[in-house]
């Protein structure tokens, strides 16, 4: 892509202008979006404390963040070096990817299952660390003077890391026997550690996925039931829409009876 790639004179890179203008359309439709909904939001509070909004947020701070730091260090050459900042706010672009979860399924299904199970990725990340200590000191107390690549408890930190989640990236393997035993263990305590809470994971992500797409087809047919007023993610409004349309057919069903009861009364006179 060395095309959309541009240098000045002193060969600094410069950003593609046509990217620029592509990202300023898009950072003021998501700023009047983001606006719109604070303004009409019926609690300013609360707003900010639903993720998504937060997620809105964070994803166009660092435009205007980054425009006024350039603001700043091109009317004040002393502060030069706090261009540096730019660079960090540059990076947090990538959290614009996250806006993708308002309009995915499984991204808001994975959100809420996160949330809901915390305490089960708290016992894997315990069941890992305790692992991660508990081999990388037999690593290194088997391959220290045998392997230059586990001399040290940081380095056999990741050594066990990379065993216990399967991935083995093969990098620094063990060389004696005793070392080799201690991978086996290691990777097959991985195994087991990592397949007990996953499986509990996984279970509360397809039960909060079936229920994300319930709601979808009742926000469709506007059709809400019992099990799907838990849901976190459920919009309030299309819901007590749906609640007031059924309390002003009732209301207009109870007025027709009373008109056929009167007319029957009148009748009857």
């Amino acid at each position: 892509m060395s095309e959309f790639i541009l240098h000045d004179s002193e060969g600094r890179q410069l950003e593609d202008p046509r990217f620029q203008i592509v990202e300023h359309l898009g950072i003021g439709w998501f700023t009047f979006e983001l606006v719109a909904r604070f303004a009409v939001a019926p609690d300013l509070v609360h707003f900010f404390e639903y993720p998504l909004n937060l997620i809105d947020l964070v994803s166009i701070l660092p435009f205007y963040l980054t425009l006024l730091v350039n603001t700043v260090v091109e009317n004040s050459p002393d502060l030069a070096n706090f261009g540096r900042v730019v660079q960090v706010l540059r990076l947090m672009r990538i959290f614009r990817v996250l806006k993708l979860a308002r309009h995915s399924t499984g991204l808001r299904s994975l959100g809420s299952t996160l949330k809901s199970s915390y305490k089960e990725v708290g016992l894997l990340l315990l069941y890992l660390a305790v692992g991660v200590s508990f081999f990388s000191v037999m690593a290194y107390t088997m391959e220290k003077e045998e392997n230059d690549g586990l001399t040290t408890i940081p380095s056999c930190w990741w050594w066990a890391t990379v065993s216990m989640t399967t991935v083995g990236y093969g990098d620094v393997v063990p060389g004696s026997i005793a070392g080799k035993l201690t991978a086996f263990a290691c990777i097959l305590a991985g195994i087991l550690v990592l397949v007990l809470p996953i499986t509990l994971i996984f279970n509360k992500f397809s039960i909060f996925y079936k229920r994300q797409k319930q709601l979808e087809i009742a926000m469709r047919t506007c059709e809400f039931g019992e099990d799907l007023r838990e849901v976190s993610s459920i919009n309030l409004r299309n819901y007590y829409a749906h609640k007031v349309k059924s309390l002003m057919e009732s209301l207009s069903n109870i007025s027709r009876i009373s008109r056929s009861e009167h007319s029957l009364t009148e009748s009857l006179r």
